[in-house]
Order: structure tokens, then C-alpha cells, then sequence
């Protein structure tokens, strides 16, 4: 079956579990434009898509005191890219939550701890694998219109497959990442209906850029493999980076159960040899809760 008709079928599943679902599920469709998919410096590396993406997530929340809860939810999306068909992907992913009150009512402090497990299955083999993530959050309404967020967040991805390497003394398994990550945030409802975020992240860890035969990264790479999604002769080239992420979204209520957002994100990263990239990422979102 094609990956597009995977598709079709997916979101017919999903529509279709979701009329009997718990009260915690949802159901969102997002179309994202990425300008630098690649990761790229250079501008003939650079390669840009837009990409659909559907999903649905929920589970048990279980109220352990007036103050604790725990949570299980399970997660399942796909995405289909318009033009490089190799990262095309179907997602499923499992969580566990802790969330702890301190008093009662809108304005308490509250704290959150995740754990989570992804699968990832691309139609590129080379990045099929698992993601597994640790998160601790905190945040605080400060007044009827304003909420604030901070939070903390360790991720490790390991890739199902080994490619043959391209230098003997470098390894070639250029999915297997870890990374830590600590983000400020803040919500500002200006309107009973529309909810302005704003966000800055600080990203440390690895990254893997895609490029044509590039000596500056490949000094300054921890692992390197073919990377044939992007055309041919291209490389993946896996490198510790300083990572910045500046974003900002709007959302408006639509009915009682439904909102639409628009988003944008800036990346900026830095890595060791001199080598830096940036992107822009544009989202528009549909969420619907059950």
C-alpha cells in the first residue's frame, strides 16, 4: 500500500474511533511549511516542503488526591510531504504523566513530569527507530489573562538500522541523538476567543544536517551516512550544536470544542569548524476535542 493511501485509511480510522472516545481525546490537522528541512548552510544544500499532518491523542486521567493526578495517553499521527517522500512517517507514541496542584483554584502553581516512548516508522529506513523523552514543567496563571511556563526536557533517539559506513573510523548510525533542551514561555488570552503564545527554547545536543560532500562538516561530524531522500550523492552528517528557537502562535476558539492557530518558528543553530544554519517554520492547525 502507498503511503498516501496509508494515509487516507489512517485518518478514516481515527474519525472513526473518535465517535466513542473518552472525554480527553482530541483529533488535529496541521499543515507546516519548513523552509530548511535539510539543516543546511549552504544554499544549494538548502530544500524547503509542506506537509500534511494528521493526529490523534487520549487516554485515563487518574485523580489521586485534590492535588495529584496521573495520566496515560497514547498518541498516533502520520505526515505526508509534498515532495521528498522519504520522510514521510506514521508515529505511535505512549505517555505517562504526573501533575501536582499546590491549593486550589485558577492561580496555584502546578508542576507536571513526563515520561515518553515513540515509534518512529519513516519510508526512509534510515531514520525508523525510537524516541524516547523526560520532561518537567512548571507554570502559573498570573492573572485572568496571563499564564507562564518554563520547563525542562531530555530526549534520546535510537535508530533501528546500521548503514555500511562511508569512513571506516566514523560511524554511520546518524540517528542515534541525545539532547537536553530548557524553555520559557507565556499565554496571553486578549480575547475570550483568540490566545497569543509566545516561546523561546535553548536546545543543546545533537543535530543532522543533509548535504552534498561538505569538508567543513565533515570535520566537524560525529557520524555520517547516505542520505538518498534529498537526491543523489547527498550525505546526513550528525554534529553536536548550540540550538535557539524563537516562536509565536495565535489560536481562536471555533464553537466550544474546536480552535484554529497560526504559527511561527525561528531556528538558529551553531555548531563547532564555524558551521551555523537557520530556518523558518510556518503552521497552520485544526484541533478538535472530544
Amino acid at each position: 500500500m502507498k503511503f498516501g493511501e496509508e494515509l487516507a485509511c489512517l485518518a478514516l480510522v481515527l474519525c472513526t474511533t473518535q465517535a466513542s472516545a473518552a472525554p480527553f481525546d482530541d483529533f488535529g490537522v496541521e499543515l507546516v511549511y519548513d523552509d530548511n528541512l535539510t539543516r543546511a548552510q549552504l544554499g544549494r544544500d538548502i530544500k524547503g516542503d509542506l506537509a500534511l499532518a494528521v493526529s490523534t491523542s487520549g487516554g485515563p486521567r487518574f485523580q489521586l488526591t485534590d492535588y495529584d493526578s496521573l495520566s496515560l495517553k497514547g498518541t498516533l499521527a502520520a505526515t505526508k510531504y509534498r515532495h521528498y517522500d522519504g520522510l514521510d512517517n506514521i508515529n505511535a507514541g505512549l505517555a505517562l504523566g504526573y501533575r501536582r496542584k499546590f491549593g486550589l483554584g485558577p492561580y496555584v502553581p502546578q508542576f507536571a513530569l513526563t515520561g515518553s516512548a515513540t515509534r518512529l516508522e519513516y519510508d526512509s529506513r534510515l531514520r525508523d527507530g525510537w524516541l524516547y523523552a523526560a520532561e518537567a514543567e512548571a507554570s502559573k496563571r498570573v492573572t485572568e489573562r496571563v499564564a507562564l511556563r518554563a520547563f525542562v526536557r531530555s530526549e534520546r533517539r535510537e535508530s533501528d538500522d546500521v548503514p555500511a559506513r562511508v569512513v571506516p573510523f566514523i560511524r554511520a548510525n546518524v540517528f542515534d541523538l541525545s539532547s537536553r533542551s530548557a524553555g520559557i514561555g507565556a499565554d496571553f488570552a486578549y480575547d475570550p476567543r483568540y490566545l497569543v503564545s509566545l516561546g523561546y527554547t535553548w536546545h543543546r545536543g545533537d543535530i543532522v544536517s543533509t548535504t552534498q560532500r561538505n569538508l567543513p562538516i565533515f570535520l566537524a561530524s560525529s557520524a555520517i551516512a547516505p542520505d538518498p531522500v534529498f537526491g543523489d550523492n547527498t550525505y546526513a552528517y550528525t554534529m553536536p550544536a548550540r540550538t535557539r528557537v524563537f516562536s509565536i502562535g495565535v489560536s481562536r476558539e471555533v464553537g466550544r470544542q474546536a480552535s484554529v492557530s497560526l504559527g511561527y518558528e525561528y531556528r538558529d543553530s551553531r555548531a563547532d569548524g564555524g558551521i551555523a544554519y537557520s530556518g523558518n517554520l510556518f503552521r497552520a492547525t485544526y484541533l478538535y476535542g472530544f
